[in-house]
């Protein structure tokens, strides 16, 4: 189908374009998603990205796309109605700014086998999850991996900075983005009207739209304790809790001055896709840098409320000097057993070291505009209260 002239209004063609797609039509009770998604497309006409040619298509697809994974959902949780009675007990939560660790760390558990992770494909395809000897046969599995590697086909420099693969573990943010009302939307593509509007949003509606998403991909695991990453919960812990009461949450600490220039870079990398050289580095870096105060300011707040016992506290530099003793300690505070074959299993994947397999990522603060010591200003509460500015 053409693409419409204008986001604004466009709301029954994505849609339509999403049922398409699957041959499905529900996209769940209830018009919770709605105003997250209006306002994104007003943002995208208003203040939206200066498109280079595929520009607007690839954001496009990305908003059926979320709309399709809406659809995959709900026809899951209508097949399996006695998941909704379920509701995930104890997960380990890894949260934290981005850049400071969290996905070299829930890779680094997703090794041992007493953990159920959210594997990229069944974010975007989200079902019981198949045996993993089969996924190569799943035409959404295939799907999957075609679109990751159209997209580092067309950002080959992320894969050294942030690679995703299908069947690893991935974030909660590509679930949680389905309620549009997310931080994804703000940070992947130019709306600043969208995030006036969605900083002013509790997500706990998103939060049980995410539950019962893990409970239906984990419906065959149910005895494995659920291992979680995303960066963003920092955000959300109130929301967080009131979906998971019992939570175990790392939360993963780094210099702001080091963090946020990174992740700058990264978030240009994925909005050239669209933007091409009309990407504005700088109101990136001034946006990342608000938001994450804001975030670690928020986070700090809402610990003052919740129980010490279900938080412990990671420096990346400490992780990055000890990973294994790091595990322990993690272990040790929420009392998860340690197996002797895990431990190895771990230091294996320390030494091949995945992460850095892709070359290295570079960067300078400059390039965004980002001064060290007005990083320093504004993050000066979450620095001293983490012992960051020593």
């Amino acid at each position: 189908m053409s693409l419409p002239q204008r986001f604004t209004g466009a709301e029954d063609a994505l849609h339509a374009a999403a049922s398409g797609a699957t041959g499905l039509s529900d996209f769940g009770v209830g018009p919770e998603y709605m105003p997250g998604l209006r306002q994104l497309l007003i943002a995208l006409d208003e203040d939206g990205p200066r498109f280079v040619p595929g520009g607007r298509e690839f954001v496009w697809n990305a908003l059926v796309g979320a709309l399709v994974s809406r659809l995959v959902l709900v026809e899951g949780l209508r097949n399996h109605a006695d998941i909704l009675k379920r509701v995930p007990r104890r997960p380990l939560v890894i949260t934290g700014i981005p850049r400071s660790g969290t996905t070299a760390l829930h890779k680094l558990l997703s090794v041992d086998p007493q953990f159920q992770g959210l594997e990229k494909w069944l974010t975007v395809f989200p079902q019981p999850r198949p045996p993993r000897e089969t996924w190569g046969d799943h035409a959404q599995f295939q799907a999957s991996a075609a679109g990751l590697e159209a997209f580092f086909n067309a950002a080959p420099e992320m894969r050294a900075a942030h690679n995703i693969v299908a069947d690893e573990v991935d974030e909660c943010l590509e679930i949680l983005k389905q309620g549009f009302c997310s931080n994804l939307w703000g940070s992947s593509f130019r709306a600043p009207q969208y995030d006036g509007w969605w900083r002013e949003q509790s997500e706990l509606p998103t939060y049980r739209y995410f539950a019962k998403a893990i409970a239906l991909i984990g419906a065959r695991d149910s005895e494995k304790t659920w291992l979680l990453k995303n960066p963003g919960h920092i955000m959300q812990l109130p929301a967080l809790f009131q979906v998971f009461p019992d939570a175990c949450v790392v939360q993963t600490h780094r210099d702001p001055m080091q963090a946020l220039p990174s992740l700058a870079s990264v978030l240009t990398m994925a909005r050239r896709i669209s933007e091409g050289a009309r990407v504005d580095k700088h109101e990136i870096g001034r946006r990342e840098v608000e938001n994450w105060a804001r975030a670690t300011e928020a986070a700090i707040e809402a610990r003052t409320h919740l129980p010490k016992k279900q938080f412990i506290d990671i420096r990346q530099t400490d992780f990055q000097a000890d990973p294994i003793g790091t595990v322990r300690r993690i272990y040790g505070h929420f009392g998860f057993t340690l197996s002797a074959a895990t431990e190895d299993a771990m230091r294996k994947r320390v030494k091949q070291s995945p992460e850095r397999a892709h070359g290295a990522h570079g960067y300078t603060p400059d390039e965004f505009g980002l001064a060290l010591g007005a990083i320093r200003e504004r993050f000066s509460r979450y620095m001293t209260t983490y012992g960051l500015d020593r």
